[in-house]
């Protein structure tokens, strides 16, 4: 493993703990748990994609760096979108999710939707959009003064959530509100890159475990108190710019420790490295599962006996485990044999040796032999 490699391990581990976590929260019933986790699990993708992205390696090919987010990115949104629209056509109306397909038609013209049905989809449209505002803000303010974007960086989130209330609309059209919160903390996390590059967020052991409890607490309490946040839903918690502070200190919380594991249990990210090469694939199968489970095992008598302990706990015990092993077994024995499906599932047909960049949530197609834009051989202005 190459130096530039064991530096981006902390980072491959920290996204394979936020995916977890993902399937966790889709796993349960919107509760305070859930809604303690979405502070931070979301937000975590969009900065490690700021920290890990080589803006100097591909400014200057803006084209085909944008090109191939579209292939990686929205042809599985669309296909996929249209996969999910046939097999509610073929079930309904013995499976009926409150509307009739012809309304998920709509939504999917519309780019977002349906009404308290926003399929998890919305994570691939909204990283696109969001990398071609991050790609052409960095082409031209890259050399700019810091001001310049850290200005873009902060009134991003507002705007964002004033095209949901200045227009009056439930969902935002193409979920360009979402788009503009995730292009906030991709800056964020550009930013870090710039200071910190690739390496840890680790000063030494003392100031880390101070670091640690601190975040914890101030996250905690924050967390708490703007309660559920999706912005995939538009719905933004209590304040947007609470939901920004706890999006770093939560993937503060998560990058320090999956530092300090990497260091002490390197196995575990070899583990982590293998489950995140199958990441994107991961992510776009397993709520089908977790809906399955609902549909099929969700009424069965043999879970109301522990409903009055925890009432989100039945389900929880099989479609979280079985979310994660079914997505990964899925993807790694079936997707990845057939070129059709991962046209489907990843835009392109996946090299047979994966780089270790090749990380979800955003693979590079053979055009670079499937490594992200994350080299770092000079710093970077």
């Amino acid at each position: 493993m190459t130096l530039t490699d064991q530096r981006e391990t902390w980072i491959t581990l920290a996204k394979a703990v936020a995916l977890v976590l993902v399937i966790f929260i889709h796993s349960i019933f919107k509760d305070g748990l859930s809604s303690y986790l979405t502070g931070f699990v979301m937000p975590a993708f969009f900065i490690l994609y700021g920290v890990s992205h080589n803006s100097r390696k591909c400014r200057h090919d803006l084209k085909k760096y944008i090109f191939n987010r579209a292939r990686a990115l929205m042809i599985p949104y669309l296909i996929l979108s249209l996969v999910m629209l046939g097999m509610y056509f073929a079930v309904y109306p013995a499976v009926d999710l409150g509307f009739p397909p012809m309304d998920f038609v709509f939504w999917l013209i519309y780019g977002n939707g349906p009404l308290g049905r926003v399929t998890h989809l919305w994570f691939l449209r909204t990283m696109f959009f969001a990398i071609i505002l991050f790609s052409v803000i960095d082409r031209y303010l890259h050399d700019k003064p810091a001001i310049f974007r850290l200005f873009i960086l902060a009134i991003s989130p507002a705007v964002g959530v004033m095209l949901k209330f200045g227009t009056g609309v439930e969902l935002v059209p193409w979920g360009m509100d979402a788009v503009l919160i995730s292009l906030s903390f991709m800056m964020i996390g550009s930013e870090i890159r710039r200071y910190r590059h690739l390496s840890p967020w680790s000063v030494n052991p003392l100031v880390d475990l101070a670091g640690l409890i601190s975040a914890i607490a101030v996250y905690s309490v924050l967390s708490v108190s703007n309660s559920f946040v999706n912005i995939g839903e538009s719905t933004y918690g209590n304040s947007i710019y609470i939901y920004m502070i706890t999006g770093v200190l939560g993937t503060y919380i998560v990058c320090l420790l999956s530092y300090y594991t990497n260091k002490k249990f390197p196995s575990i990210a070899r583990y982590a490295t293998s489950f995140n090469n199958y990441g994107q694939e991961i992510y776009e199968t397993h709520p089908l599962i977790i809906e399955f489970n609902y549909q099929v095992l969700g009424g069965m008598t043999i879970w109301y006996s522990t409903l009055n302990f925890y009432p989100t706990a039945p389900l929880l015990i099989i479609n979280f485990p079985l979310a994660i092993i079914f997505s990964y077994l899925f993807a790694s024995k079936v997707v990845s044999r057939f070129g059709a499906l991962q046209l489907m599932f990843l835009g392109f047909r996946k090299p047979k040796e994966t780089h270790l960049g090749l990380t979800f949530p955003v693979p590079e197609p053979n055009g670079d032999n499937g490594v992200e834009c994350v080299a770092e051989n000079v710093p970077e202005n």
